[in-house]
Protein backbone atom coordinates (compact mmCIF):
# COMPACT_ATOMS: atom_id res chain seq x y z
CA UNK A 1 0.00 0.00 0.00
CA UNK A 2 3.11 2.44 0.94
CA UNK A 3 4.60 1.40 -2.30
CA UNK A 4 1.15 2.85 -4.39
CA UNK A 5 1.08 5.63 -2.57
CA UNK A 6 4.51 6.74 -2.97
CA UNK A 7 3.87 5.80 -6.94
CA UNK A 8 0.39 8.00 -6.66
CA UNK A 9 2.83 10.70 -5.20
CA UNK A 10 5.50 10.58 -7.42
CA UNK A 11 3.04 10.66 -10.65
CA UNK A 12 1.27 13.41 -9.11
CA UNK A 13 4.82 15.34 -9.15
CA UNK A 14 5.60 14.92 -12.35
CA UNK A 15 2.39 16.11 -13.87
CA UNK A 16 3.04 19.18 -11.48
CA UNK A 17 6.36 19.15 -12.70
CA UNK A 18 5.48 19.06 -16.91
CA UNK A 19 2.46 21.71 -16.27
CA UNK A 20 5.13 24.03 -14.26
CA UNK A 21 7.44 23.38 -17.35
CA UNK A 22 4.62 23.62 -19.85
CA UNK A 23 3.29 26.85 -18.31
CA UNK A 24 6.99 28.63 -18.78
CA UNK A 25 6.71 27.55 -22.39
CA UNK A 26 5.97 30.90 -24.94
CA UNK A 27 2.56 31.13 -25.38
CA UNK A 28 3.07 30.83 -28.95
CA UNK A 29 4.79 27.47 -28.50
CA UNK A 30 1.91 26.15 -26.45
CA UNK A 31 -0.65 27.06 -28.96
CA UNK A 32 1.98 25.20 -31.38
CA UNK A 33 2.06 21.87 -29.21
CA UNK A 34 -1.68 21.71 -28.55
CA UNK A 35 -3.32 22.41 -32.62
CA UNK A 36 -0.53 19.54 -33.14
CA UNK A 37 -2.22 17.21 -30.89
CA UNK A 38 -4.89 18.24 -32.50
CA UNK A 39 -4.57 17.36 -36.02
CA UNK A 40 -2.61 14.27 -35.32
CA UNK A 41 -5.06 12.83 -32.97
CA UNK A 42 -8.20 13.92 -34.81
CA UNK A 43 -7.54 14.64 -37.99
CA UNK A 44 -9.51 17.81 -38.32
CA UNK A 45 -8.62 20.22 -40.50
CA UNK A 46 -6.08 22.53 -39.98
CA UNK A 47 -7.86 25.46 -41.75
CA UNK A 48 -6.29 25.25 -45.15
CA UNK A 49 -8.79 24.98 -47.74
CA UNK A 50 -8.08 24.09 -51.45
CA UNK A 51 -10.89 22.83 -54.50
CA UNK A 52 -9.19 19.66 -54.72
CA UNK A 53 -11.45 16.17 -54.74
CA UNK A 54 -15.46 15.90 -53.76
CA UNK A 55 -17.21 17.82 -52.28
CA UNK A 56 -19.43 16.72 -49.26
CA UNK A 57 -21.65 19.19 -47.15
CA UNK A 58 -20.71 18.56 -43.43
CA UNK A 59 -23.86 17.44 -42.40
CA UNK A 60 -22.74 14.06 -44.77
CA UNK A 61 -19.49 13.95 -42.18
CA UNK A 62 -19.87 14.53 -38.70
CA UNK A 63 -22.39 17.52 -38.13
CA UNK A 64 -24.62 15.04 -36.36
CA UNK A 65 -22.92 13.75 -33.90
CA UNK A 66 -22.38 17.75 -33.10
CA UNK A 67 -26.26 18.64 -32.36
CA UNK A 68 -26.77 20.44 -29.53
CA UNK A 69 -22.84 19.63 -28.26
CA UNK A 70 -21.70 21.75 -25.24
CA UNK A 71 -18.56 20.85 -23.93
CA UNK A 72 -16.66 22.21 -20.86
CA UNK A 73 -15.12 24.87 -23.15
CA UNK A 74 -18.24 26.45 -23.76
CA UNK A 75 -18.32 24.90 -27.84
CA UNK A 76 -21.24 24.63 -28.98
CA UNK A 77 -23.71 23.76 -32.43
CA UNK A 78 -26.93 25.02 -32.58
CA UNK A 79 -29.50 23.91 -35.25
CA UNK A 80 -32.89 25.20 -36.34
CA UNK A 81 -35.14 23.74 -38.62
CA UNK A 82 -32.82 24.73 -41.93
CA UNK A 83 -29.14 25.55 -40.21
CA UNK A 84 -26.04 24.30 -38.68
CA UNK A 85 -23.56 25.97 -36.81
CA UNK A 86 -20.56 24.00 -35.85
CA UNK A 87 -17.05 24.64 -34.69
CA UNK A 88 -14.04 22.30 -34.85
CA UNK A 89 -14.32 20.96 -30.86
CA UNK A 90 -13.45 17.26 -30.02
CA UNK A 91 -13.21 14.97 -27.66
CA UNK A 92 -9.20 15.17 -26.99
CA UNK A 93 -9.47 18.74 -26.79
CA UNK A 94 -12.44 18.62 -24.24
CA UNK A 95 -9.94 15.82 -22.37
CA UNK A 96 -7.07 17.94 -22.81
CA UNK A 97 -8.53 21.23 -21.90
CA UNK A 98 -9.48 19.80 -18.08
CA UNK A 99 -5.75 19.13 -17.06
CA UNK A 100 -5.32 23.07 -15.74
CA UNK A 101 -6.47 26.40 -16.65
CA UNK A 102 -3.42 27.24 -18.90
CA UNK A 103 -4.58 24.14 -20.91
CA UNK A 104 -8.01 24.46 -20.73
CA UNK A 105 -7.14 28.38 -22.52
CA UNK A 106 -5.37 27.24 -25.11
CA UNK A 107 -7.76 24.32 -25.95
CA UNK A 108 -10.73 27.20 -26.36
CA UNK A 109 -8.68 29.01 -28.56
CA UNK A 110 -7.66 25.92 -30.81
CA UNK A 111 -11.54 24.51 -30.69
CA UNK A 112 -12.71 27.59 -32.06
CA UNK A 113 -10.37 28.30 -34.84
CA UNK A 114 -12.90 27.04 -37.34
CA UNK A 115 -16.73 28.09 -37.82
CA UNK A 116 -18.71 26.07 -40.33
CA UNK A 117 -22.29 27.18 -40.84
CA UNK A 118 -24.33 25.39 -43.05
CA UNK A 119 -28.16 26.36 -45.03
CA UNK A 120 -29.06 22.71 -45.64
CA UNK A 121 -32.42 24.33 -46.56
CA UNK A 122 -35.17 21.91 -44.74
CA UNK A 123 -37.73 23.76 -43.52
CA UNK A 124 -37.52 27.33 -42.88
CA UNK A 125 -37.08 29.17 -39.75
CA UNK A 126 -37.87 32.92 -38.53
CA UNK A 127 -35.75 32.71 -35.55
CA UNK A 128 -32.39 32.46 -36.80
CA UNK A 129 -30.75 35.18 -35.23
CA UNK A 130 -30.89 33.85 -31.68
CA UNK A 131 -29.61 31.09 -32.84
CA UNK A 132 -26.58 32.87 -34.60
CA UNK A 133 -26.03 34.89 -31.66
CA UNK A 134 -25.86 31.84 -28.98
CA UNK A 135 -23.34 30.06 -31.21
CA UNK A 136 -20.91 32.60 -31.08
CA UNK A 137 -21.49 35.11 -28.71
CA UNK A 138 -18.64 33.44 -26.44
CA UNK A 139 -15.79 32.81 -29.27
CA UNK A 140 -16.11 35.24 -32.25
CA UNK A 141 -12.54 36.48 -31.29
CA UNK A 142 -11.15 32.80 -31.61
CA UNK A 143 -12.29 31.81 -35.37
CA UNK A 144 -10.15 32.26 -37.97
CA UNK A 145 -11.74 30.12 -40.88
CA UNK A 146 -15.17 30.67 -41.31
CA UNK A 147 -17.01 28.13 -43.73
CA UNK A 148 -20.79 28.98 -45.24
CA UNK A 149 -22.39 26.45 -47.27
CA UNK A 150 -25.49 27.54 -48.76
CA UNK A 151 -28.21 25.80 -50.12
CA UNK A 152 -30.68 26.50 -52.60
CA UNK A 153 -33.54 29.16 -51.86
CA UNK A 154 -36.91 27.79 -51.94
CA UNK A 155 -38.86 28.89 -54.66
CA UNK A 156 -42.36 30.96 -54.32
CA UNK A 157 -44.40 32.13 -52.26
CA UNK A 158 -43.30 35.24 -51.35
CA UNK A 159 -42.89 34.47 -47.68
CA UNK A 160 -40.20 32.09 -48.19
CA UNK A 161 -38.17 34.72 -50.53
CA UNK A 162 -37.95 37.69 -46.97
CA UNK A 163 -36.74 34.86 -45.12
CA UNK A 164 -33.92 33.64 -47.38
CA UNK A 165 -32.91 37.46 -47.30
CA UNK A 166 -33.17 37.41 -43.58
CA UNK A 167 -31.23 34.59 -43.41
CA UNK A 168 -28.40 36.24 -45.66
CA UNK A 169 -28.06 39.19 -43.41
CA UNK A 170 -28.07 36.71 -40.55
CA UNK A 171 -24.95 35.13 -41.70
CA UNK A 172 -23.52 38.10 -42.96
CA UNK A 173 -23.83 39.49 -39.31
CA UNK A 174 -22.04 36.39 -37.88
CA UNK A 175 -18.95 36.71 -40.20
CA UNK A 176 -18.74 40.31 -38.64
CA UNK A 177 -18.95 39.69 -35.19
CA UNK A 178 -15.74 37.00 -35.93
CA UNK A 179 -13.18 40.05 -36.27
CA UNK A 180 -10.21 38.31 -36.63
CA UNK A 181 -11.39 35.43 -39.31
CA UNK A 182 -8.21 35.38 -41.80
CA UNK A 183 -9.94 32.73 -44.61
CA UNK A 184 -13.41 32.59 -45.78
CA UNK A 185 -14.74 29.60 -47.89
CA UNK A 186 -17.80 29.94 -49.54
CA UNK A 187 -19.94 27.02 -51.30
CA UNK A 188 -23.13 27.78 -53.05
CA UNK A 189 -25.49 25.61 -54.69
CA UNK A 190 -28.22 28.37 -56.20
CA UNK A 191 -26.13 30.92 -58.13
CA UNK A 192 -29.02 33.27 -58.82
CA UNK A 193 -29.82 33.72 -54.61
CA UNK A 194 -29.21 36.99 -53.30
CA UNK A 195 -26.07 36.94 -51.37
CA UNK A 196 -25.33 40.72 -51.40
CA UNK A 197 -25.09 40.97 -47.41
CA UNK A 198 -23.00 38.56 -47.09
CA UNK A 199 -20.57 39.67 -50.38
CA UNK A 200 -20.69 43.28 -48.60
CA UNK A 201 -19.81 41.91 -45.48
CA UNK A 202 -16.95 39.75 -46.68
CA UNK A 203 -15.41 42.79 -48.74
CA UNK A 204 -15.67 45.06 -46.36
CA UNK A 205 -13.01 42.86 -43.70
CA UNK A 206 -10.65 41.77 -47.24
CA UNK A 207 -10.60 45.47 -47.23
CA UNK A 208 -10.22 46.01 -44.20
CA UNK A 209 -6.93 43.43 -44.09
CA UNK A 210 -8.47 41.12 -41.86
CA UNK A 211 -9.42 38.28 -44.34
CA UNK A 212 -6.91 37.52 -46.60
CA UNK A 213 -7.88 34.08 -48.17
CA UNK A 214 -11.08 33.55 -50.37
CA UNK A 215 -12.52 30.28 -51.31
CA UNK A 216 -15.83 30.82 -53.88
CA UNK A 217 -16.89 27.22 -55.35
CA UNK A 218 -19.91 25.50 -56.46
CA UNK A 219 -20.83 22.72 -55.20
CA UNK A 220 -22.46 21.13 -57.72
CA UNK A 221 -18.90 21.42 -59.87
CA UNK A 222 -17.20 19.74 -56.77
CA UNK A 223 -19.86 16.85 -56.44
CA UNK A 224 -19.68 16.12 -60.45
CA UNK A 225 -17.21 16.47 -63.04
CA UNK A 226 -19.65 16.72 -65.79
CA UNK A 227 -18.38 18.54 -69.08
CA UNK A 228 -20.73 21.19 -69.26
CA UNK A 229 -22.83 23.53 -66.93
CA UNK A 230 -25.66 26.06 -66.42
CA UNK A 231 -23.72 28.95 -66.88
CA UNK A 232 -26.87 31.46 -67.10
CA UNK A 233 -27.78 30.69 -63.39
CA UNK A 234 -24.58 32.03 -61.27
CA UNK A 235 -24.89 36.13 -61.36
CA UNK A 236 -24.51 36.26 -57.76
CA UNK A 237 -20.77 34.30 -57.48
CA UNK A 238 -19.97 36.52 -60.18
CA UNK A 239 -21.02 39.61 -58.54
CA UNK A 240 -19.30 38.91 -55.43
CA UNK A 241 -15.76 37.87 -57.36
CA UNK A 242 -16.02 41.55 -59.40
CA UNK A 243 -16.76 43.39 -56.32
CA UNK A 244 -13.34 42.21 -55.08
CA UNK A 245 -11.64 42.34 -58.31
CA UNK A 246 -12.84 45.65 -58.65
CA UNK A 247 -11.57 47.04 -55.37
CA UNK A 248 -8.37 48.44 -55.42
CA UNK A 249 -8.04 47.62 -51.30
CA UNK A 250 -8.92 44.00 -51.73
CA UNK A 251 -6.62 43.16 -54.17
CA UNK A 252 -4.04 44.84 -52.23
CA UNK A 253 -4.70 43.07 -49.37
CA UNK A 254 -5.44 38.97 -51.20
CA UNK A 255 -3.12 36.98 -50.42
CA UNK A 256 -4.96 33.50 -51.78
CA UNK A 257 -7.99 33.23 -54.38
CA UNK A 258 -9.72 29.94 -55.13
CA UNK A 259 -12.13 29.92 -58.14
CA UNK A 260 -14.18 26.50 -58.61
CA UNK A 261 -17.22 27.88 -60.86
CA UNK A 262 -19.04 27.49 -63.99
CA UNK A 263 -17.45 29.81 -65.93
CA UNK A 264 -16.00 33.41 -65.97
CA UNK A 265 -16.71 36.00 -68.37
CA UNK A 266 -13.73 38.24 -70.60
CA UNK A 267 -14.57 40.93 -67.86
CA UNK A 268 -14.22 38.95 -65.10
CA UNK A 269 -11.08 37.37 -66.88
CA UNK A 270 -9.39 40.41 -67.61
CA UNK A 271 -9.67 41.67 -63.99
CA UNK A 272 -8.09 38.91 -62.69
CA UNK A 273 -4.95 39.58 -65.19
CA UNK A 274 -5.02 43.02 -64.20
CA UNK A 275 -5.63 43.52 -60.78
CA UNK A 276 -4.67 40.78 -57.63
CA UNK A 277 -1.24 41.67 -57.69
CA UNK A 278 -0.73 40.96 -53.95
CA UNK A 279 -1.65 37.51 -54.42
CA UNK A 280 0.81 34.27 -53.49
CA UNK A 281 -1.61 31.72 -54.32
CA UNK A 282 -4.15 31.06 -57.12
CA UNK A 283 -6.51 28.37 -58.36
CA UNK A 284 -9.10 28.14 -61.18
CA UNK A 285 -11.15 25.01 -61.61
CA UNK A 286 -13.57 24.86 -64.50
CA UNK A 287 -13.72 28.47 -64.84
CA UNK A 288 -11.64 29.58 -68.12
CA UNK A 289 -14.31 27.23 -70.55
CA UNK A 290 -13.44 27.08 -74.25
CA UNK A 291 -17.07 28.59 -75.43
CA UNK A 292 -17.59 31.25 -73.27
CA UNK A 293 -14.23 33.42 -73.87
CA UNK A 294 -12.22 34.68 -76.83
CA UNK A 295 -9.76 31.11 -77.61
CA UNK A 296 -6.40 32.24 -75.60
CA UNK A 297 -7.31 35.38 -74.35
CA UNK A 298 -6.45 34.29 -70.73
CA UNK A 299 -2.46 33.06 -72.05
CA UNK A 300 -1.84 36.23 -73.54
CA UNK A 301 1.29 37.25 -71.61
CA UNK A 302 0.95 40.84 -72.49
CA UNK A 303 -2.29 40.70 -70.40
CA UNK A 304 -0.69 39.70 -67.41
CA UNK A 305 0.64 42.10 -64.79
CA UNK A 306 3.45 41.12 -63.05
CA UNK A 307 3.53 39.07 -59.99
CA UNK A 308 6.34 38.89 -57.86
CA UNK A 309 4.26 37.47 -54.94
CA UNK A 310 2.51 35.04 -57.17
CA UNK A 311 4.47 31.08 -55.62
CA UNK A 312 1.53 28.58 -56.05
CA UNK A 313 -0.97 28.73 -59.00
CA UNK A 314 -3.20 25.42 -60.14
CA UNK A 315 -5.19 25.03 -62.95
CA UNK A 316 -7.79 22.04 -63.00
CA UNK A 317 -10.09 21.19 -66.06
CA UNK A 318 -9.25 24.62 -67.56
CA UNK A 319 -9.99 23.59 -71.40
CA UNK A 320 -7.89 26.52 -72.59
CA UNK A 321 -5.10 25.94 -70.34
CA UNK A 322 -3.06 24.14 -73.45
CA UNK A 323 0.20 22.65 -72.53
CA UNK A 324 1.94 24.74 -74.93
CA UNK A 325 0.39 28.02 -73.40
CA UNK A 326 1.67 26.74 -70.25
CA UNK A 327 5.46 27.87 -71.39
CA UNK A 328 5.04 31.02 -71.47
CA UNK A 329 3.15 31.41 -68.46
CA UNK A 330 5.67 29.53 -65.99
CA UNK A 331 7.76 32.33 -67.77
CA UNK A 332 6.14 35.08 -66.75
CA UNK A 333 5.74 34.30 -63.01
CA UNK A 334 9.46 34.05 -62.64
CA UNK A 335 9.20 33.64 -58.40
CA UNK A 336 6.31 30.63 -59.35
CA UNK A 337 7.17 27.59 -56.57
CA UNK A 338 4.47 25.28 -57.53
CA UNK A 339 2.61 24.91 -60.56
CA UNK A 340 -0.17 21.97 -60.60
CA UNK A 341 -1.77 21.55 -64.27
CA UNK A 342 -4.75 18.94 -64.08
CA UNK A 343 -7.28 17.73 -67.08
CA UNK A 344 -6.37 20.93 -68.82
CA UNK A 345 -6.71 21.16 -72.77
CA UNK A 346 -9.46 20.38 -75.25
CA UNK A 347 -9.75 17.74 -78.16
CA UNK A 348 -10.15 20.23 -80.06
CA UNK A 349 -6.44 21.72 -79.56
CA UNK A 350 -4.54 19.48 -82.47
CA UNK A 351 -1.46 17.98 -81.02
CA UNK A 352 1.70 19.91 -80.99
CA UNK A 353 5.76 18.86 -82.41
CA UNK A 354 7.90 18.36 -78.96
CA UNK A 355 10.50 20.16 -79.02
CA UNK A 356 13.74 19.43 -80.97
CA UNK A 357 16.76 18.06 -80.27
CA UNK A 358 19.46 20.49 -78.08
CA UNK A 359 16.51 22.68 -77.35
CA UNK A 360 17.16 22.91 -73.29
CA UNK A 361 20.70 24.90 -75.38
CA UNK A 362 18.76 27.90 -76.30
CA UNK A 363 19.24 31.07 -74.46
CA UNK A 364 15.75 31.86 -74.36
CA UNK A 365 14.25 28.66 -73.03
CA UNK A 366 12.75 28.18 -69.31
CA UNK A 367 15.55 26.31 -68.05
CA UNK A 368 18.00 29.30 -69.06
CA UNK A 369 15.66 32.13 -67.94
CA UNK A 370 13.97 31.34 -64.62
CA UNK A 371 14.96 29.00 -61.61
CA UNK A 372 13.77 25.93 -61.31
CA UNK A 373 10.18 25.05 -59.71
CA UNK A 374 10.10 23.50 -56.86
CA UNK A 375 7.14 21.33 -57.39
CA UNK A 376 4.74 20.64 -60.50
CA UNK A 377 2.41 18.48 -60.65
CA UNK A 378 1.12 16.78 -63.76
CA UNK A 379 -2.16 15.00 -64.10
CA UNK A 380 -3.81 13.41 -67.06
CA UNK A 381 -1.81 14.60 -70.10
CA UNK A 382 -1.42 13.04 -73.31
CA UNK A 383 2.26 11.83 -74.48
CA UNK A 384 2.54 15.65 -76.74
CA UNK A 385 1.64 17.50 -73.63
CA UNK A 386 3.88 15.41 -71.67
CA UNK A 387 6.83 15.86 -74.18
CA UNK A 388 5.83 20.39 -74.19
CA UNK A 389 5.38 20.63 -70.70
CA UNK A 390 9.08 18.54 -70.26
CA UNK A 391 10.42 22.12 -70.85
CA UNK A 392 9.79 23.21 -67.69
CA UNK A 393 12.37 23.01 -65.13
CA UNK A 394 11.14 21.27 -61.37
CA UNK A 395 13.26 19.95 -58.70
CA UNK A 396 10.25 17.31 -57.94
CA UNK A 397 7.83 16.26 -60.64
CA UNK A 398 4.76 14.67 -60.46
CA UNK A 399 3.24 12.48 -62.92
CA UNK A 400 -0.39 11.15 -62.09
CA UNK A 401 -1.05 9.13 -64.76
CA UNK A 402 -2.25 5.47 -64.58
CA UNK A 403 -0.13 4.97 -67.75
CA UNK A 404 3.13 3.84 -66.57
CA UNK A 405 4.13 2.60 -69.96
CA UNK A 406 3.83 5.96 -71.49
CA UNK A 407 5.59 7.73 -68.71
CA UNK A 408 8.24 5.26 -69.16
CA UNK A 409 8.76 5.62 -72.99
CA UNK A 410 8.08 9.32 -72.51
CA UNK A 411 11.41 9.60 -69.63
CA UNK A 412 13.26 6.90 -72.80
CA UNK A 413 13.35 9.17 -75.66
CA UNK A 414 15.83 12.23 -74.05
CA UNK A 415 17.50 13.81 -71.55
CA UNK A 416 16.35 16.68 -71.64
CA UNK A 417 12.90 16.76 -70.42
CA UNK A 418 12.66 17.77 -66.71
CA UNK A 419 15.88 19.60 -65.91
CA UNK A 420 17.00 20.45 -62.73
CA UNK A 421 14.54 17.62 -61.41
CA UNK A 422 15.95 15.00 -58.44
CA UNK A 423 12.59 13.10 -57.72
CA UNK A 424 9.70 12.09 -59.90
CA UNK A 425 6.63 10.90 -58.19
CA UNK A 426 4.37 8.47 -60.23
CA UNK A 427 1.78 6.18 -59.03
CA UNK A 428 1.77 2.81 -57.52
CA UNK A 429 1.62 0.45 -60.46
CA UNK A 430 0.53 -2.77 -61.31
CA UNK A 431 2.92 -5.82 -60.79
CA UNK A 432 3.41 -6.53 -64.40
CA UNK A 433 3.86 -2.93 -65.75
CA UNK A 434 6.69 -2.47 -62.41
CA UNK A 435 8.25 -5.82 -63.78
CA UNK A 436 8.43 -4.38 -67.36
CA UNK A 437 7.69 -0.68 -67.84
CA UNK A 438 9.00 0.19 -64.28
CA UNK A 439 12.54 -1.24 -64.83
CA UNK A 440 13.05 0.91 -67.81
CA UNK A 441 12.18 3.73 -65.82
CA UNK A 442 14.22 2.68 -63.08
CA UNK A 443 17.32 2.90 -65.56
CA UNK A 444 16.23 6.20 -66.75
CA UNK A 445 15.89 7.92 -63.22
CA UNK A 446 19.60 6.29 -61.83
CA UNK A 447 21.38 7.47 -64.79
CA UNK A 448 19.80 10.88 -63.96
CA UNK A 449 20.23 10.79 -60.71
CA UNK A 450 16.69 11.23 -60.46
CA UNK A 451 15.30 9.31 -57.25
CA UNK A 452 12.08 7.55 -58.39
CA UNK A 453 9.04 7.27 -55.60
CA UNK A 454 5.61 5.29 -56.28
CA UNK A 455 3.80 7.84 -54.01
CA UNK A 456 1.58 9.89 -56.25
CA UNK A 457 -2.33 10.25 -56.25
CA UNK A 458 -4.58 11.05 -58.53
CA UNK A 459 -6.29 14.49 -57.20
CA UNK A 460 -9.06 14.38 -59.52
CA UNK A 461 -10.44 11.43 -60.13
Amino acid sequence: MRRCRCGALNLETTITEIMTNFSSLPIELRIKIVETLYKTQDGVLDGTWTCRGRYRRPSEIDLRSKRFLSTPMGAQCSITNDLVLSTGSCAALNTLGLVSRGFYDICRFVAFHELEIDHSQKKDDPSLTKAFEKTVELVPNYVKVIKVHLGRRSKPPHTRELQWKALVKDIATVIGLCKHTETISLYYSDGEADITDIGNQILTMIEDGTVRNIGIYSADILQDNRSTWDISCIDQPKSLLHSILMSLKACEQLRRLDIVMEHIDIELMQLLQRRPTSLHTLTIRRAMRLFHIRPFLPFHMNDWALNSNLTRLTLVYCQMAYADLMIPLIGHFYFLEEFTWAHCGHWWRSSKSPPPSGWSKEANTLPNVRPPLKLLHIEDASSWELEIMGQIPAERVIISDRDEEKIAKFFTRTDEIFPSTNALHILPGAPDYIAHFGSLLEVVCRRRMIRLLRDARVLFP
